[in-house]
């Protein structure tokens, strides 16, 4: 299982030099496994994903592939009208996702590229694209690899995913609120997973002055990897106003002293599980 992260930043992009080192790019993970090429979400780092898919297959209108959203907050799909492969006809994509406010995943899709908004529409796109929901708790098979979401805790929901194939699992969980006890929805989903990528976007005080706008601390990462027995943890959706030494500071170095194989995820990061 291959995964690489192309965006870990939260809420909106933020370049800059003192972001240098972890990314200024909003939520997008790739995951190569079992043959397939799945993504988790398509924040601004989708375009630096899709430029280099154009020396696969994409590149000649013969990829396929499956998004699998976690939720629709301008954060997590603002990067798919730069989403090159999609103007490339013969390629073939799969969304998974949910509704919001009975709003259907390829309605807000294509409402972001509304000429008010965009030059292209979401119509004229020529890639192959078709939209499926996800049911909470079912499985999902893409090819031999296992998809599972949970629901979780976000203003207007969120869904939280795991991945197994090839004898590995991987575990999504971004933009989730832990609120005053662990959940068990997301501690079953990620139980013995050998990969867990948690929402870590405030510090344990920031979070104090920020309850209910749907993110969580590093601390409560460490509680639901260790009551779920994974193996590693990273630590994600970085807050655009935490430079990469406050990152280090504030949350990496407090993270080691109570969990021995814990990372910040990072723009570009390429690892075999």
């Amino acid at each position: 299982m291959i995964i690489k992260y192309y965006g870990c930043r939260g809420s909106i992009p933020a370049p800059g030099p003192k972001t240098l080192k972890y990314g200024g790019n909003t939520t997008c993970v790739s995951v190569e496994v079992g043959g397939e090429f799945i993504i988790f979400d398509a924040g601004s780092g989708l375009r630096l994903l899709g430029n280099s898919m154009l020396a696969r297959e994409f590149g000649k209108g013969k990829g396929k592939g499956t998004f699998f959203f976690t939720h629709v907050h301008w954060d997590h799909i603002h990067g798919f009208p730069f989403f090159i492969p999609a103007y490339i006809t013969g390629n073939r994509f799969s969304f998974w996702g949910q509704p919001a406010l009975n709003l259907s995943l390829e309605t807000i899709l294509s409402m972001q590229q509304q000429y008010q908004n965009f030059p292209v529409l979401f119509e004229e796109m020529p890639a192959e694209m078709d939209f499926h929901q996800v049911e909470d708790g079912v499985a999902i098979r893409v090819g031999d690899v296992k998809v599972m979401a949970r629901r979780l805790n976000h203003p207007g929901g969120v869904l939280s995913y795991s991945v197994e194939g090839d004898g590995k699992k991987f575990v999504f969980a971004t933009d989730v609120e832990h609120y005053s006890r662990l959940d068990d929805r997301l501690a079953g989903l990620a139980d013995g997973a050998d990969l867990l990528t948690y929402d870590a976007q405030y510090t344990p005080n920031e979070y104090l002055s920020h309850i209910g706008w749907g993110h969580s601390t590093w601390e409560e990462g460490i509680k639901v990897a260790q009551a779920a027995g994974v193996k590693t943890l990273h630590l994600t959706h970085h807050d655009p106003d935490h430079e990469d030494a406050l990152l280090e500071q504030k949350i990496l170095k407090p993270a080691r002293e109570k969990f021995d194989d814990v990372e910040l995820a990072r723009e570009d990061w390429e690892f075999t599980l």
